[in-house]
């Protein structure tokens, strides 16, 4: 009986330790883009994070790539292969798209990401101009990780109001959504570094090619409803020439959004939206000393309002084009004309919908300089 306990001890103990040699043999992803070859195939490409150990005080960084049909199949078994050590998946903070992969059905690519229990639901998604794997290749800024990079540039765009904060987590119910399409931040490689280039504007869980601006994106997270921490819009107000002069530009800080929303269909079968959006502002810059007249400022509020009134619309024009409903439009005719909805062909019916679009902006402070 006495041996027998030891024997369990001792089976503890071996346990442990081989739980520990395999935590720290763990290899960390920290970054994962998915690209498609010319076959095809999906080409996966991780930044790995090995942990420091006695012969190195610092943890070593390595880029790999691997192709495969899926991309279980060219993450966890092909790169697997490559590396001395389990992957672990529990730090990976972005997930890149490239936009010709993003292209098919997403919820197809990222099954896998979505059905593990172990992948990190929070990880950035992000669809890349270009090949996504470039920017994973990225050199790294000091001494942090090429995914706590592009994760830091995709929180500070939505801390700006520029893009919403998509994760692998808010993704999934999106794809799956028949009331609204999701959009995408777009990311692109500029020399030695990644710049935000806007949304990506999906249908039925495919990239459209069709995308926003980073300006036509601001407009459209507020009319979604969507402020962030900051959201400064900078606009010319002044001047015909075709040469800008900064003098010409009129700087404005959104610090309170009303938005009022009406969906109907009208007598003929078609859906109708007005979209009345109510804002109040700070002036931030504007390089001209006549502020000191409220009628100037008043001037100054609707020349801001006339021009991105004029931009929103052509925003939904080109939601329209790209049948992309990123406004929800769907899932107010369906909650509000569930009959009409179910004789409906929404494919058809939504490049037809008519967008009445209005933005009032208030300028209520102007600092402390007239």
């Amino acid at each position: 009986m006495r041996s027998l306990g030891v024997g369990c001890v001792v089976a503890l103990l071996l346990s442990g330790c081989n739980y520990h040699n395999e935590l720290k043999n763990l290899q960390l992803i920290y970054a994962t883009s998915v690209d498609l070859n010319e076959k095809n195939d999906i080409v996966t490409t991780v930044t790995i994070q090995s942990p420091g150990g006695k012969e190195r005080t610092a943890p070593v960084h390595e880029v790999l790539s691997a192709t495969g049909p899926t991309l279980q199949e060219s993450l966890y078994k092909k790169i697997g292969l490559q590396i001395a050590g389990p992957i672990g998946t529990s730090k990976n903070q972005v997930m890149l798209i490239s936009e010709k992969l993003a292209k098919k059905d997403l919820a197809d690519i990222l099954d896998s990401t979505f059905r593990n229990a172990n992948d990190p639901m929070l990880a950035k998604v992000a669809i890349v101009r270009g090949k996504a794997g470039d920017l994973i290749s990225l050199e790294r800024i000091g001494s942090a990780t090429a995914g706590e990079y592009l994760r830091k540039i995709l929180m500070s765009a939505r801390y700006e109001t520029i893009i919403p904060s998509i994760t692998l987590h808010s993704l999934y119910p999106t794809l799956h959504d028949p009331g609204r399409d999701p959009v995408i931040p777009l990311l692109r490689k500029e020399s030695d570094k990644a710049v935000v280039d806007g949304l990506a504007l999906l249908h039925v869980r495919k990239y459209t090619g069709y995308s926003l601006t980073p300006e036509q994106s601001t407009l459209c997270l507020l009319m979604n409803g969507n402020k962030a921490n900051i959201c400064v819009i900078t606009r010319k107000v002044k001047g015909d020439s075709s040469e800008d002069e900064p003098s010409d530009y009129l700087s404005l800080n959104i610090s309170n959004l009303k938005r009022d929303k009406h969906v109907w269909i009208d007598e003929e079968g078609q859906v109708q939206v007005k979209l009345d959006l109510s804002m109040k502002a700070s002036l931030i810059e504007f390089s001209h000393d006549d502020l000191s007249e409220q009628k100037k400022i008043e001037q100054l509020s609707q020349r801001f309002s006339e021009l991105i009134t004029d931009e929103a619309n052509d925003i939904c024009k080109l939601l329209t084009k790209a049948n992309s409903d990123a406004l929800g439009i769907a899932r107010d005719v369906m909650a509000f004309y569930p009959n009409e909805w179910k004789k409906m062909d929404w494919e058809t019916a939504y490049p037809k919908v008519n967008f009445q679009v209005s933005m009032k902006v208030e300028i209520v402070s102007h600092g402390i300089i007239n």
